[in-house]
């Protein structure tokens, strides 16, 4: 089992079904929907000097140092990136760290995101988990998903606007929160204007973050906030 990844170059920003649509031209054979540049060629370069090609190393070295499933090919204009399981988290992050740097965009096909996106591009909404990637502009679907996989590991789900305010779902004793109960926050503005709910209806807890999403502000009216405590 890997991880892949799939690294190239826009000039403007892209939303995750465009980048789906590309690789699946690009994989019937369809005339290279993929712009070559530099950087593509450049990313490649650096990036098997801080994870080198499994070519390179000895048998007895794979198990330390082998990261991929398949070395990634040479390529003017997308990079392939597969990621043995185990090395996911670290390899993944450093791709997509590296993808900013070079300016390139990063599609990821299993949790059908595009982090980063081109350069200039803000989302205006980010999820956060304490378990899976970011997600700049979550669809309901993808909110839905996340916080039903809430658990005593996997403790919270935030959802933040690009003006910094937010609304968060946290599950368990590490958020403070009884058994079988989802502790709700929000802030707006600065940081002494909070407030926190619970509730043990998993639906309400996704009902936040989405109405969040939706510019809808029910979800203020329908709980017993009290402020934070500072």
């Amino acid at each position: 089992m890997s991880f892949d990844l799939y690294v190239w170059h826009e000039p403007a920003p892209l939303t995750a079904d465009a980048a789906l649509g590309k690789l699946e031209q690009w994989a019937e054979g369809a005339e290279d929907p993929f712009a070559a540049h530099p950087a593509v060629m450049a990313m490649r370069n650096a990036l098997l000097e801080r994870f080198p090609p499994l070519e390179s190393l000895r048998a007895e070295e794979l198990d330390s140092s082998g990261v991929w499933s398949l070395t990634p090919e040479p390529s003017e204009s997308i990079l392939s990136i597969s990621i043995i399981w185990s090395r996911a988290a670290e390899v993944g992050e450093a791709v997509a760290a590296m993808a900013n740097d070079y300016g390139l965009v990063c599609y990821e096909p299993g949790f059908h995101i595009v982090n980063p996106n081109a350069p200039g591009y803000i989302p205006a909404f980010v999820l956060t988990s304490a378990a899976y990637p970011d997600v700049p502009d979550p669809d309901a679907q993808r909110i839905e998903w996340t916080v039903r996989k809430l658990s005593n590991e996997n403790h919270y789900a935030v959802l933040e606007r690009a003006d910094g305010w937010y609304v968060q779902v946290g599950f368990g004793e590490k958020v403070g929160a009884p058994a079988g109960t989802y502790g709700l926050e929000y802030r707006e503005g600065s940081s002494d204007s909070g407030a926190r709910a619970e509730t043990r209806d998993v639906a309400e807890a996704v009902r936040l973050l989405q109405e969040f999403l939706g510019g809808q502000e029910h979800w203020k009216h329908r709980h017993a906030w009290k402020a934070l405590a500072l």
